[in-house]
């Protein structure tokens, strides 16, 4: 991750652009991408590699590489004025990331004076019996492994420290970690450095300082007078301007994101051409003005392609919809983003009509981003509750569930079919819903019907209930006719109960209940039938003022009383013969006894009544009943 720069002002920003421009093409392309940022008045420079340097000697080299183009970078590009140096430097941090990784894995300082590049001038000349390694800048580069030996206090100017550390995440450097005696150790100067240090001293001191004052002279006049717009008139100028006036009429014509990478080019060019010209040049104030113009510039075309890889990026991630949520959010997130990038352009820049046309473009794609995440969240819930519907419809009657759990579970199925059918098609729930949908309308369909079967079972159940209480308050009345009527009724409803509903097995608990009182009722009608007959057959075997017998039929019970001398003889005549004895009655009283004992015996037959026998005070005789055929004494 890249800390941000220390100002976003088109100043720092047109700086740090051109500088890395300058540090990429001095630095081999194999290397990696150099990035740059500034913080806290040190300047931090990141080496991003294809792959990490291993071991200690293949970092010093790219350490190396990277002095040199930072150095050069730095010669070509005038420094902001809110980036001052230090006692005359400025403190460079270098770090070495794998490409692919969120943190750097080598990191050094080096401190950077604009003598730098005069001093290589007078490097100390190569000795052939040890020469330097080709891969390290001349004299000061030292690279210490973290596992070094202590040693040394304070590194000299232009040593690079090897710090292993993460990237700064824009924390100033030191603060994190800082070398100290454990982490350090200090290599001496190469063996070529001290031989070359000898043989100057063996030379005469006068006849050195002459050499390299005018060394020195020379090199400086020759160096200077070498720098663009110094000598004559400043040609640049008019090709910055003509590059700068091109790209940005391009850029005014609606232009797609090539043209617009193209000025972008263009203006990078104009601002190189005049970032070059020295400080010494006639022409330095006047270039200096149009350089600011065209930082600007390059600044805000800058926002503009940020801005346009942005939308690129949100236009590629949303192909091939549908697409889950968090990916519809990156989505959207990237097109707000392209849109601040954009609000970046100032109102007065020549780039503004752009700018406006294309936040105009992306406000519509940031909003059609958005209505697409609230129906994929809507379609989403919707997927949910239709799921959670079906498993609550599902629990509510996987056992024996009355007729209130089939209707809530047809309503459960009934939310869930709706659900399903809210989601719209392209939705990436839509996948998920189609087939659901069809599963959970056969299940609604089902629950329905049952719901149905269940609430004519509970009609007739409720319906063979209410008869039973009508028959059974009909018998309580001796409404033997009405009762039977309703016991019927009783029967009927009960097996009109379908048999694959709850309250199945009760009706047909119910309905054998049903039947038997139906049974009882029958008897009952028949006997209270039979009663009606029978009084008019008691009234002619026992008439009222009769020497015979009397009758009563009370609560359905008949009692005959048998007067003198009747009662001893029907004794005599009902007892077995064993038992008889002596008949003492006379012949006509034994001839109506029997008459009598036969006229008893026919009507309890026809009437189904037990007939019980009295003697004139009240004592019990016999009792006759229908289904023996016989008398009874007990």
């Amino acid at each position: 991750m890249t800390p941000p720069p220390v100002s976003s002002s088109p100043v720092f920003d047109a700086f740090l652009v051109a500088l890395e421009t300058r540090m990429q093409a001095a630095i081999a392309s194999g290397l990696g991408s150099l990035h740059c940022r500034v913080h806290q008045q040190r300047l931090l420079v990141l080496l991003e590699e294809p792959a990490a340097a291993p071991e200690t000697a293949q970092r010093r080299q790219r350490f190396a590489a990277m002095v040199t183009a930072v150095r050069q970078g730095l010669m070509e590009t005038e420094l902001p004025e809110g980036l001052t140096l230090t006692e005359g430097a400025l403190p460079v941090r270098l770090y070495l990331r794998q490409r692919g990784q969120t943190s750097p894995y080598a990191a050094c300082n080096w401190r950077w004076q604009p003598d730098d590049a005069v001093d290589d001038l007078f490097a100390p000349p190569t000795v052939e019996a040890a020469p330097p390694p080709p891969q390290e800048p001349t004299g000061t580069l030292v690279v210490v492994p973290d596992s070094g030996e202590d040693g040394g206090s304070e590194p000299e100017r232009g040593e690079l420290v090897f710090l292993p550390t993460a990237w700064d995440e824009g924390q100033p450097p030191g603060e994190r970690e800082t070398a100290s005696p454990q982490n350090l150790r200090w290599l001496d100067w190469p063996q070529w450095q001290q031989r070359a240090r000898v043989g100057l001293a063996q030379l005469p001191w006068q006849r050195l300082g002459v050499m390299a004052a005018s060394g020195l002279v020379v090199g400086s006049l020759a160096y200077g007078l070498s720098r663009p717009c110094v000598v004559g008139n400043c040609g640049r100028r008019q090709v910055a301007y003509d590059l700068s006036e091109t790209a940005i009429a391009q850029l005014n014509q609606g232009p797609d994101g090539n043209e617009v990478a193209a000025a972008h080019d263009q203006l990078l060019e104009a601002v190189q051409l005049l970032a070059a010209v020295p400080t010494w040049s006639p022409h330095y104030d006047r270039v200096q003005a149009d350089l600011n113009r065209y930082r600007a510039q390059l600044v805000d075309v800058d926002w503009i392609l940020q801005a346009q890889t942005r939308a690129m990026e949100a236009a590629t991630k949303s192909q091939d919809p549908p697409h889950p949520v968090p990916q519809w959010v990156d989505i959207h997130l990237l097109w707000q983003r392209a849109i601040a990038d954009l609000d970046r352009v100032p109102t007065d820049s020549p780039v503004a009509a752009l700018a406006a046309e294309k936040r105009a473009e992306y406000e519509v794609n940031y909003a059609t981003i958005g209505d697409r995440i609230e129906t994929e969240r809507g379609a989403e819930n919707n997927l949910n509750l239709a799921l959670q519907a079906g498993q609550l419809a599902t629990a509510r009657v996987e056992t024996a569930a009355p007729r209130a759990a089939w209707e809530q579970a047809q309503m459960d199925w009934q939310t869930a079919v709706n659900a399903l059918r809210r989601i719209p098609r392209g939705t990436l729930a839509y996948e998920d819903a189609a087939p659901l949908l069809k599963d959970y309308q056969v299940k609604l369909v089902e629950t329905r019907t049952r719901v149905n079967r269940e609430k004519a079972g509970d009609r007739a159940y409720q319906a063979a209930t209410a008869a039973a209480k009508v028959a059974q308050a009909a018998e309580q009345q001796n409404q033997w006719t009405r009762a039977v009527g309703a016991w019927q009724q009783a029967v009927d409803n009960s097996q009109q109960v379908p048999p694959d509903t709850s309250l199945y097995e009760q009706a047909q608990v119910l309905e054998n209940a049903y039947v038997g009182a139906l049974e009882r009722a029958r008897v009952s009608l028949r006997q209270a039938v039979a009663l009606q007959t029978l009084e008019t057959d008691l009234q002619a075997l026992c008439p009222l003022g009769g020497d015979r017998c009397t009758y009563t039929t009370a609560n359905r019970q008949i009692k005959i009383t048998l007067l003198s001398p009747y009662d001893q003889a029907v004794t005599q005549s009902i007892a077995p013969p064993s038992g008889q004895g002596t008949l003492t009655q006379p012949v006509t009283v034994m001839a109506t006894t029997h008459e009598l004992v036969q006229a008893i015996m026919q009507l309890g037959n026809r009437s189904q009544f037990p007939i019980e026998l009295y003697d004139p005070q009240g004592g019990f005789i016999a009792r006759y009943q229908p289904q023996y055929g016989g008398f009874m004494k007990r």
